[in-house]
């Protein structure tokens, strides 16, 4: 994790392809790459497969994927990042998500969305084929949050329904970033506020049944990492706004004194 601070009355910008996180005097902008990723992998229909997709996961391979693809599966892929560094008592001024597109078959809307239960990242490797690896201890697959021990509560990962951001993903390569939303900063200050219910965020493409919409994205251990920039101020204390109220009164009695005397 990297941090920047924007003192001396100047303001830190900082590029994210097409978005920016900027930072005003007293702000401090936080970079972070994930500390667990994975795709997870289902039948886009409810037609029999031959392959059990349940058992399927990618947690170390340098990509993650996303979408559906023209075998007729479909992908979801999960981040989680360690905010420990951040002080606490902070307040998130604002959140944005980069990622690095390598590959991709149309243009399509791709969400992010909290999830609500915790989950693993294993040993498992897809390589590059992207249609991922015997699922292993530790995993996380369409069906376990934990290969072989918990379940999710609902097929596909548990998450909040309402996606915190959204953002238009076309060609690649290219990087694309989920630039700051009341929903990402509303994430990322109920982790700060609660750590332990930090398990990270959820990505989900279209997924229709008979169109590909595949999309593959550089994981952690692909050439370029996810980024989540954060840009946090202190909460000022309490004699500093006791300050701040009895400049305000002064300048209030001044301002009617002025108005009796003109």
């Amino acid at each position: 994790m990297r941090s920047m601070d924007g003192r001396h009355g100047l303001c830190l910008l900082v590029l994210l392809g097409s978005g920016a996180a900027q930072a005003l005097p007293g702000e401090v902008v936080h970079q972070f790459q994930p500390v667990a990723d994975t795709t997870i992998f289902a039948n886009a229909t409810d037609a029999p497969s031959v392959v059990d997709w349940d058992s399927v996961s990618d947690s170390q391979g340098g990509s993650l994927w996303l979408g559906t693809t023209a075998g007729g599966f479909v992908r979801r892929a999960l981040l989680r990042f360690d905010l420990g560094s951040i002080p606490a008592g902070q307040v998130v001024v604002s959140a944005s998500l980069r990622l690095f597109e390598t590959r991709s078959v149309d243009d399509h809307a791709v969400r992010v969305h909290r999830l609500l239960s915790p989950w693993g990242e294993g040993p498992s490797n897809g390589g590059s084929l992207g249609s991922g690896a015997p699922a292993q201890a530790g995993d996380t697959t369409w069906r376990w949050s934990s290969f072989g021990v918990t379940e999710w509560a609902r097929r596909g990962g548990d998450f909040v329904a309402q996606s915190s951001a959204a953002t238009l993903v076309g060609p690649a390569p290219a990087a694309y970033t989920w630039t700051s939303t009341p929903g990402l900063v509303a994430d990322v200050q109920g982790w700060l506020d609660r750590p332990a219910s930090n398990f990270g965020w959820i990505l989900i493409g279209a997924e229709p049944a008979d169109t590909r919409t595949a999309k593959r994205f550089d994981s952690l251990q692909g050439s370029v990492a996810p980024q989540l920039w954060v840009v946090t101020s202190p909460v000022p204390e309490a004699s500093t706004l006791a300050m701040l109220s009895a400049g305000l009164l002064v300048l209030l009695a001044l301002q009617r004194g002025r108005r009796h005397t003109a």
